[in-house]
Formats: structure tokens, sequence, C-alpha cells
């Protein structure tokens, strides 16, 4: 079997055994998930393609333009997971005035497990460092009893952090809003802030901070460790791609 041939339908099996794997584990509804299942189809047509006529029958002049924007677009995507993987290890400052503890997702009232470890690695910092505010922010998404900010303030509380250290803030619905409407709970201007987040989310979320806020932020990155990894780190460079052309970040 030809290289090309054996490419494409080795990618276009992973891709789809990808699909798979996070709709088991994350469930379908993930945002952005069916693009390992476009990917998949499409390496699959390739390959047949390649295996019926021996070659892509495209001509030529469309294959190099082609050829020239996957190029383009595979430079952007390196750079930009560049970016995302740079606030990956980010440990914050000590001594913080006040952290800001991003919302994700809640099965009824128990947090998921990306927001499970944005509540741990909260806890820790707020352990350690006794005079921070904590200010809990996410609203109420469909399929969740309660608003994300309230299951945060409860987890936080059976992990021994005093409720009169925790700021609620229950009525955001995305990244921004989370972050313009945590701000207002900020009396001092020059209060020094961090953000806790997941991982692969930290280097958006402080870009975003510093452009909606005009103020300087420090990223606390919570780990996460799961097969749904590599799909949100493909996620992010969508919703950066997409942040940029709005002018968020």
């Amino acid at each position: 079997m030809k290289r090309k041939l054996m490419i494409f339908l080795v990618l276009g099996i992973v891709f789809l055994l990808y699909y798979l794997l996070c709709g088991k584990y994350g469930g379908f509804h993930l945002s952005v998930l069916f693009i390992w299942l476009v990917a998949g189809i499409f390496c699959l047509i390739l390959a047949g393609l390649e295996l019926r006529f021996g070659r892509i029958p495209i001509p030529a002049g469309l294959k190099k333009g082609g050829l020239v924007c996957l190029a383009v677009l595979l430079t952007c995507f390196v750079f930009v997971e560049g970016l995302i993987i740079s606030g990956m290890g980010a440990k914050g400052k000590t001594g913080l005035d006040y952290m800001i503890v991003l919302g994700a997702g809640v099965r009824g009232t128990r947090p998921t497990r990306a927001l499970r470890h944005r509540i741990e690695t909260a806890a820790d910092y707020l352990h350690e460092n006794p005079e921070t505010v904590a200010i809990v922010s996410g609203g109420q998404g469909r399929g969740e009893e309660i608003s994300e900010a309230d299951c945060m303030r409860n987890e936080l509380v059976k992990l021994g952090i005093e409720e009169e250290r925790i700021l609620t803030e229950d009525q955001s619905r995305d990244t921004v809003e989370n972050i313009v409407n945590s701000f207002r709970l900020i009396p001092d201007d020059d209060a020094s802030v961090g953000i806790v987040t997941n991982n692969f989310h930290v280097f958006r979320a402080v870009r975003i901070a510093e452009k909606q806020v005009g103020k300087e932020v420090c990223g606390i990155a919570a780990p996460f460790r799961s097969i749904l990894l590599p799909h949100y780190m493909v996620r992010e460079f969508f919703s950066i791609a997409l942040d940029a052309a709005k002018r968020k970040l």
C-alpha cells in the first residue's frame, strides 16, 4: 500500500477512535468535539480516493493553494499551542489579595473533574496564603442544579476554607464575563489578583483579564491529566482565534 494511503487511513481511524473515547468519557455534548469526527471522515475519504485513483484527483492549482493554506494553518496552530503550553506550569505569586476561581461544568450539584482540579488547587493556595480572598465565578448552566459558583463555594468549605473568605459571582456565562464580573467585586484597584483555572486554559484567561480590565494578573494552573486533554488544547486554539478576532484578548 502506498505511504499516503496508509497515512490517511491510520489518521482517519485514530481521529474516529479519539472521537468515540472523548464522547464516552466526557459526553458527546463536548463543544467542538465534532472536529475529530469530521477529521476522521475526511482522512478516510482521502484514503478512499488514493485507493481508487492512486492519487487525489484535484487540479494542480487548487492543490497548491490548498497546501499553502494548510501550511499557514499548521504554523498558526503550532504557534498558538506553544502559547497555551507556556501557561500550563503557572504557579502564581504568594500572598495575593484576591484569587478568582473560574467555573467549569457541574453535574447536578457535583463538580466535574476539570472543576474539581480547580477547586483543589484553589484550596491548597488558600491554606498556604491565609490572607487571600477567593472569588468563585460561574453561573448555572444546562443540566446544573446549582450555579458553578455555589458548587465551588460548597466544596471549598468542605476542604476547610472559611466561608467568609469566599465571595461568589454567579451570573457569568463565559470566561470574559467570569473575569469582568469578578473584578467588580474587588474594591481596591491596586489589589494583586490571580486566576485559577485548568492548565490548558491559563494563557487565554490571563490574556482576557489583561485586555478586558487592564490589570496585570497571574495565572495559577490547576492540573488536568485526562484522555480529554488533547481535545481541550485543540479547542483552546479555536477559542483563542475567535477571541482574538473579536478583540477580547
